[in-house]
């Protein structure tokens, strides 16, 4: 692949102090989700358990991490210019094949489930970790505060799902939060390759979206050591930035549940 010369800094973010906050309570204990916590906001509500992601700022001992920012207020001209040629080329093929893309602006719970389905299957083939019940919660509860939102793009002539990308969303940005196809499923190498261009086609309409919708950033939902998934997300050019994410808590309670958690995932 041809590299890419990304520098590595905070982004500057001329953004308000807006944040997503997602609270529930799960027998005794309270817990919040929080998004995008950045400079400035105010006090935190009063939790057990307080979950961090995309923080873009440090909070205590949150893990710091990094993902791809990609400025929304360039032209599209020159937001493509920045597109590895590879993508700028499949974008093109895109237009050869009937792709339907569908926006789901404000899910149902069946647009969840279906979602989920979708997810879990692809989960399966890529030894991931699965879309379970608590993370189905989330997306309840972010769609009742209308910060989630579903895209899937559909092959018109069969009607089969090809992808799906699912986003966490405010007026400022949108945070990629799923992304799944079922390209490990298909043997038939001209399967592949369309399954190819649709993901890519998929993204880069969603970035042209969410342009439309004046947010200002798209977070590519962080880098990860996977080459192949890194690699995906590069390709779409932005900046590299410091994000943090995490737990905090000064309960007891909270305690025990992070130890359980941590007990959970080294069993695997």
């Amino acid at each position: 692949m041809e590299s890419q010369k990304l520098v590595e800094k905070n982004f500057n973010r001329k953004v308000g102090a807006t944040i997503i906050l997602v609270k529930r309570k799960i027998l005794n204990l309270t817990l919040v989700n929080c998004y995008f916590l950045k400079t400035g906001e105010a006090p935190l509500p009063s939790a057990h358990l307080i979950g961090f992601s995309h923080a873009y700022r440090p909070v205590n001992q949150l893990i710091k991490q990094t993902t791809l920012l990609i400025d929304l207020t360039k032209s599209e001209e020159q937001l493509l210019k920045e597109l590895h040629r590879t993508n700028r080329k499949q974008i093109r093929q895109a237009t050869k094949f009937d792709f339907q893309i569908e926006i789901i602006d404000q899910p149902t719970i069946a647009n969840i489930r279906e979602f989920q389905s979708f997810y879990n299957e692809f989960a399966v083939n890529t030894n991931t970790y699965k879309c379970g019940a608590f993370h189905v919660k989330t997306m309840e509860l972010l769609t009742e505060s209308n910060n989630l939102l579903i895209t899937r793009i559909v092959n018109g002539f069969s009607n089969e799902i090809l992808g799906y990308q699912v986003y966490i969303t405010d007026k400022e940005t949108a945070l990629s939060l799923y992304s799944a196809s079922h390209f490990r499923l298909k043997n038939d190498s001209i399967d592949k390759r369309m399954l190819s261009i649709a993901s890519r086609y998929l993204t880069w309409q969603n970035i042209l979206y969410f342009k439309g919708r004046k947010n200002l950033i798209y977070d590519m939902g962080g880098l990860t050591t996977n080459e192949n998934i890194r690699n995906f997300k590069m390709e779409f050019g932005g900046e590299i930035s410091e994000v943090y994410s995490g737990y905090e808590t000064t309960s007891l309670l909270g305690k025990l549940v992070l130890w359980g958690r941590t007990i959970k995932l080294r069993k695997g």
